[in-house]
């Protein structure tokens, strides 16, 4: 959240209208989000369009308020059991320093009968300690520990050693990553211009972080497409891919096409993307966005990657970013974790190793095939990469350097939210031999 210090005062009404907001929604989305599975983020985006009269520091707080609520859920619902409006307060105070003005009178609401201080600046260990203690009298012994804060399935699928590492980013928004689509520091130099604070990443320069929050399409104007918002995990899928000028590539489960517009422009839009989805209205977005950057030669159609019957033309390489679970995502999409099922991981699994199957058919003797899910979960990544090989004989790992550090891999990336820092990815890189046929 914002620090407080960064708002002008608000008047009284504005302040009792931020909590009326608060209470006349959060039971609807937790209704829809929890016991229906409906993204957060779509229903928020729904509201606002359809209540045009909410200003934009409306907008901005109901969208910290909410994800803050979904963020701590785990503690201040199943196990404190706390009114909506009340969860939402003591999410604002484990998420900042100085949570928005609107908590002040917010919290002259409320029933909580402890002292609530903001502790964002603390750490995860320590929010919990601090918990703990404003609510001890209605735990008793049943303490509550940072496991309680993602599903239960979580700790069975995750390498041990990297589950409270995991639950510790998810706490925290992740920041907004962008694409240059030219020179790195000269769009360091566009954004500074234009009064954006620009960082790029130390390894790939590409890659460059700044604030979320801030409307660059607005602020850069015509310069809006030397820029894509691309977080940094994706971003190390098409560089793994490493196509070449002239090549032809199939992005089969391409979604609103960031990876296949990575492609083109790493090909210097010499090469062709085949790009297909299940959804019509995602490869939509896709055309319009390879418009909106003068791409011609993405070519779209809908496909069921999993069922339809594979295709006969081959290409060079052909990229698998599989459904999956998106529990990569969750410190992104709090909310995310709510909506899914101790068993979805395995679920995923299954269909991916179909679709990495029938894609398998459609790489030219010598090609490159890539498989990329935004999940961390060992079903849905080492294990569906094994399975693949010890079935599918015409295919090996292919070595690659990771694109953020540079050390090579066998083959096999897992990209954990603290590398970037920013979503989870696995990414893996196959070659097929030059001869024989797929068994």
């Amino acid at each position: 959240m914002k620090n407080s210090s960064q708002f002008n005062p608000l008047p009284e009404k504005v302040l009792r209208r931020h909590y009326e907001l608060l209470r006349e929604l959060l039971p609807d989305f937790y209704r829809l989000v929890v016991e229906e599975g409906r993204p957060a983020d779509v229903l928020l985006n729904h509201h606002l369009r359809t209540h045009r009269e909410l200003g934009a520091r409306d907008r901005r707080f109901l969208s910290e308020s909410l994800f803050s609520y979904f963020r701590w859920f785990g503690w201040t619902v199943p196990k404190l059991a706390l009114d909506p409006v009340d969860a939402c307060l003591v999410g604002a105070m484990l998420d900042s320093s100085e949570p928005h003005p609107s908590y002040r009178y917010i919290r002259t609401q409320s029933y909580l009968p402890m002292a609530l201080t903001p502790i964002g600046n603390l750490s995860l260990t320590e929010k919990c300690m601090r918990i703990n203690d404003w609510f001890r009298e209605i735990l008793g012994d049943e303490m509550l520990t940072p496991a309680d804060l993602v599903p239960n399935g979580f700790i069975q699928v995750v390498e041990a050693e990297s589950v409270l590492h995991c639950i510790e980013c998810f706490q925290q928004r992740p920041p907004t990553w962008l694409r240059s689509r030219i020179d790195p520091q000269t769009f360091i130099d566009l954004l500074t211009e234009h009064q954006v604070s620009a960082q790029p990443h130390a390894g790939l320069r590409s890659a460059v972080c700044t604030d979320a929050g801030t409307n660059l399409d607005h602020k850069l104007g015509e310069k809006a497409d030397t820029f894509c918002v691309q977080d940094i995990s994706s971003q190390c899928v098409a560089q793994i891919c490493a196509p070449r000028p002239c090549d032809e590539w199939w992005d089969c489960c391409a979604g609103a096409g960031g990876k296949s517009l990575h492609l083109m422009d790493l090909m210097q839009q010499k090469g062709k993307v085949f790009s297909s989805d299940i959804r019509g209205s995602a490869l939509q977005e896709l055309k319009n966005r390879a418009h909106r950057y003068g791409m011609r030669n993405i070519r779209t159609q809908r496909f069921n990657a999993a069922s339809d019957t594979p295709f006969r033309k081959s290409f060079d390489g052909v990229l698998v970013d599989a459904p999956c679970s998106g529990w990569g995502t969750w410190g992104r999409n709090p909310d995310a974790r709510w909506r899914t099922s101790d068993d979805e991981a395995v679920k995923c699994a299954n269909r991916q190793l179909t679709i990495l199957r029938n894609a398998s058919w459609s790489v030219k003797p010598g090609g490159i095939l890539v498989y990329a899910v935004c999940s961390l979960t060992r079903p849905e990544t080492e294990e569906v990469v094994q399975e693949f090989l010890d079935t599918t004989l015409q295919f090996r790992l292919d070595p690659f350097a990771n694109p953020l550090t540079g050390t090579m891999t066998d083959g096999q990336l897992q990209v954990w939210p603290w590398d970037g820092p920013g979503d989870a990815m696995f990414i893996a890189r196959f070659k097929r031999s030059e001869s024989g046929t797929i068994s």
